[in-house]
């Protein structure tokens, strides 16, 4: 049986009790149990690990039903974004603004950057967790917001291509967005390898991303001559 499914036959009553409720009252009651859910998922997943814990381990530390969970997140991986999403808005919003202030391109990359790298080091367990399952995350309640997320950064990311190529700083044909999106592949790629380190001081992981991105920034086309001269046949 679909765990769905299941979920619609096990409402509790306190669902119930929240729609007979007035709308005032409602609002309030869906917002504080939405937080305990939020503050069961986190602990949770901090002490045992994502794997480890179940949507019932979850509804039981909230003190909500287990029907209850699927009025916020359709699955353990969207519990794990509905503690999330909000503060990575956050995080692309305050990125923005910072990479903003540099002017010369790989500066503003890095910049960009730097924010979730300092948003991730302090938790990295479940940092791991989350940067390990945002991948291919198209489906479930939380998901509508988190690709919105992404689309912003491409957005960012394509402005700040724009303005280079406009500038001088870069030269080239492809489209904005195009080289945004081989940008973030390299920022996805980095933070991942770093989050997984043992070592994760922030300033070499910066200083590596940043090696990466002058890397792809500069390209690997070559040289007039470097290739040599052709032999005769």
């Amino acid at each position: 049986m679909d765990i769905r499914a299941q979920s619609s036959a096990l409402l509790p009553e306190d669902a119930d009790a929240a729609r007979s409720a007035p709308p005032g009252l409602r609002e309030r009651n869906k917002a504080e149990k939405l937080q305990r859910i939020r503050k069961a998922a986190r602990a949770l997943f901090i002490k045992r690990g994502y794997d480890d814990t179940t949507m019932r381990d979850i509804a039981k530390r909230a003190g909500v039903g287990f029907g209850t969970l699927f009025t916020y997140a359709s699955d353990k991986r969207d519990l794990l974004f509905l503690i999330f999403n909000d503060e990575l808005d956050d995080i692309v919003d305050s990125a923005f603004v910072r990479a903003a202030k540099e002017h010369v391109f790989l500066d503003q990359l890095v910049a960009y950057y730097g924010g979730f790298y300092s948003f991730f080091a302090p938790q990295p367990e479940l940092s791991r967790v989350v940067l390990r399952e945002m991948t291919l995350y198209l489906k479930g309640r939380q998901a509508e917001q988190f690709q919105a997320s992404c689309g912003r950064m491409i957005g960012h990311l394509a402005s700040f291509v724009a303005q280079a190529c406009a500038a001088k700083q870069l030269r080239t044909h492809e489209e904005p967005q195009l080289v945004a999106q081989a940008l973030l592949s390299t920022f996805a790629s980095e933070i991942r390898r770093w989050i997984a380190a043992d070592d994760r001081a922030l300033k070499q992981g910066l200083a590596r991303l940043r090696q990466m991105l002058a890397l792809q920034v500069s390209g690997l086309a070559p040289r007039a001559g470097a290739l040599g001269k052709r032999s005769k046949a």
